[in-house]
């Protein structure tokens, strides 16, 4: 008698149920993870307040000479502990995890995907990022959210048969997707930036479970956070002046338009900044990787003194991802009209998002960009207002700011545009955001050529001496230059 043929990875109804329940819980279990990782940032906020004397944690704040030795020894001490653990108990956990879910995407379906999506990896990134965020080290949350997504995303298969598609990436790309999402409270954004940036091809089978997984992860973070805008809601009703009234002669409205001046200029410089930025990191990872490796404490212990160094010469403006301040910037631009930042805010934020990266320990980027794009919109508005782009008002030229350098850093343009509209609701500046980080990303790409994310992606890849698997989409592109 013949063998009975192998059951089909896609049949029955009992199979689909299976797919369906499994993956739901594990979109649930990503938007937890992202309402963990803002409350582990709000206290983080809290803690590095408390050090640095300007808040209270349990009735405790620091006074003289303790508020900058406190948070100062603090991230010394943390930068070599992360290090250290994440090479002794968790590999697979280095950097933001973007990456690793774009290489996963890129070896296709190949056991070596247990290298970069597992449970201990899962784990690892929760607890690594929570002590960089508690310490005040200058990381964001949301590529720790994208992985931990993945990972989960990724685990339904060991538990139930699915279809090829949602095998090789939809998966994959619907964890990204979720990650993203309820970090930001930004459905739209998250799943556009998984097709732009982990992907980077639409896949239309996939679609529908993208769009679950997204709706199911902001709706608990709806449910625990309140329906939010992760900048807040007061600058709902910035926009830049275009439509040409009736009342308006044609020189009135030519010169009604002076504000979009600054979208050009602003996403040239931007995207310059965000590119060189981007171009360091990664030519800076590809150096001290091998120090990481040899010499992890020690390693980790300088990188620390370098964290520390730039927060005291800041006066503490550097610590923590920065979303608390980029609000507050906001929020205070939108009340008086008045820049509050100096121009060692954005530079120290920089620095100290540079060295969290090029340290590869778990932690995003998001959040330092756009905090530094927002302190670039405050230093630079007087020039900007006065001569560049006369009447342009300092929320607007802020929120383009932020999409140009963080549109350079990652040169992911659509994702940016999107994700700054839904932050801050300000659909008025829809249009602006768009052609603004179209600018960055032209800019950026000619300075950092394959972006940050897919330069390192490959660097993992090589490091762990795996290639792109052939017939994926992903084996005919650039190597780091």
């Amino acid at each position: 008698m013949d063998p009975s043929p192998p059951p089909s990875r896609t049949t029955g109804f009992a199979n689909l149920f299976k797919v369906l329940w499994l993956t739901s819980i594990a979109a649930l279990g990503i938007g937890l993870v992202a309402v963990l990782f803002e409350k582990l940032e709000n206290w983080g906020d809290l803690s590095v307040g408390a050090m640095s004397g300007t808040k209270e944690l349990f009735g405790l704040q620091a006074t003289g000479a303790w508020t900058w030795i406190l948070p100062a020894v603090t991230v010394i001490v943390a930068m070599p502990l992360i290090i250290w653990l994440q090479k002794r108990f968790f590999p697979g956990t280095e950097g933001t995890g973007i990456p690793q879910a774009i290489a996963a995407i890129k070896i296709g379906t190949s056991p070596a995907r247990g290298l970069m999506l597992s449970v201990r990896i899962a784990i690892g990134k929760i607890l690594l990022l929570a002590i960089a965020l508690l310490t005040g080290i200058t990381v964001g949350r949301e590529g720790p959210s994208v992985h931990v997504g993945a990972c989960f995303m990724h685990l339904c298969t060991k538990w139930c048969r699915v279809s090829p598609w949602l095998m090789e990436r939809g998966l994959i790309l619907a964890g990204g997707a979720a990650g993203i999402a309820a970090a930001f409270n930004t459905p739209i954004a998250g799943t556009i930036f998984c097709f732009e940036e982990i992907g980077r091809l639409f896949d239309r089978k996939s679609v529908p479970m993208i769009m679950r997984t997204v709706a199911l992860a902001c709706i608990v973070g709806v449910v625990f956070l309140g329906d939010y805008h992760f900048y807040g809601n007061e600058n709902i009703g910035i926009a830049l002046p275009l439509a040409w009234n009736a009342d308006q002669s044609l020189g009135e409205w030519i010169r009604s338009l002076g504000p979009w001046l600054a979208v050009p200029i602003v996403g040239f410089a931007g995207g310059a900044l965000g590119g060189g930025f981007g171009r360091g990191v990664v030519e800076a990872s590809y150096r001290i990787g091998p120090w990481l490796q040899k010499r992890p404490a020690l390693t980790g212990l300088l990188l620390g003194l370098g964290l520390a160094a730039v927060g005291i010469a800041s006066g503490g403006s550097s610590y923590g991802g920065g979303h608390s301040q980029a609000e507050a910037m906001l929020l205070e631009a939108s009340k008086t009209g008045t820049p509050s930042a100096v121009w060692s805010d954005p530079i120290s934020k920089a620095a100290a998002s540079f060295i969290a990266l090029i340290s590869m320990i778990p932690g995003g980027l998001f959040d330092p960009s756009l905090t530094v794009g927002a302190g670039l919109g405050q230093v630079t508005y007087p020039v900007f207002t006065d001569w560049l782009a006369p009447g342009i008002d300092l929320p607007a030229l802020m929120l383009l700011f932020m999409a140009a350098y963080f549109a350079g850093v990652v040169q992911s343009p659509i994702t940016v545009a999107a994700i700054l509209f839904e932050m801050t609701g300000a659909y008025g500046m829809i249009l602006p955001l768009f052609l603004t980080s179209m600018f960055a990303a032209l800019v950026a790409e000619r300075l950092c050529t394959p972006s940050i994310y897919e330069a390192l992606a490959l660097d993992f890849l090589k490091r762990n001496g795996l290639k792109p698997a052939i017939g994926t989409g992903t084996e005919k592109i650039d190597q780091p230059s």
